[in-house]
């Protein structure tokens, strides 16, 4: 009866954390290709090259919820509610704390990309930006990787809020049912 869960939720909790160490990886690299309009600043800067400054504490923010992320996805563990059979208050609690954190951090993450993607499109000057880039050995993207990259992490971590929430449901199920037919009502 809780074979497939417990299977289930083993794998789950790692992926969960495997998952929040993306997010971190994620906001490590998530200035790498706006590091040339930064470099153009010593020509005066390409129109729409302010988005490196602007970005800069939404990065500062993504890689501290990153670390808490993986803070909060080590609750698991702690609680050992990867491995128990039956779920206490405390496992119900980090099981609560991680879906809330990770839909929190997927919120913070669609409403900054969904504004910085549309700045980096609509105030760079890409013309001048290449010109700039060629004429000084500069490096040029014009990519908007990880602007998507960031909107596939957010919904992965909503992915994963529900299925640890469906996880601690299925859970409460069969722990349920397995006291009921402790108590002689199922037979």
């Amino acid at each position: 009866m809780f074979k497939p869960q417990m299977k289930f939720q083993k794998i789950l909790f790692i992926a969960l954390l495997i998952l929040s160490g993306a997010t971190f990886i994620y906001s490590l690299g998530i200035m790498t290709d706006m590091y040339g309009l930064y470099q153009t600043q010593a020509l005066g800067g390409v129109p729409g090259s302010q988005i490196f400054y602007d970005m800069q504490g939404y990065n500062h923010n993504m890689v501290l919820i990153s670390i808490a992320l993986i803070i909060v996805s080590s609750l698991p563990f702690i609680t050992a509610s990867n491995t128990r059979r039956k779920y206490y208050i405390g496992n119900t609690v980090a099981t609560y704390a991680q879906a809330v954190a990770f839909v929190g951090a997927a919120v913070y993450l669609i409403i900054n990309i969904l504004k910085f993607r549309n700045q980096f499109l609509t105030t760079v000057d890409f013309t001048f930006y290449k010109t700039a880039s060629e004429t000084m050995n500069f490096m040029y993207s014009d990519s908007t990787a990880y602007f998507t990259l960031g909107l596939i992490l957010a919904v992965l971590l909503i992915a994963g809020a529900a299925a640890a929430v469906y996880n601690l449901t299925w859970k409460n199920k069969l722990v349920k049912q397995e006291d009921a037919i402790l108590r002689g009502e199922i037979k």
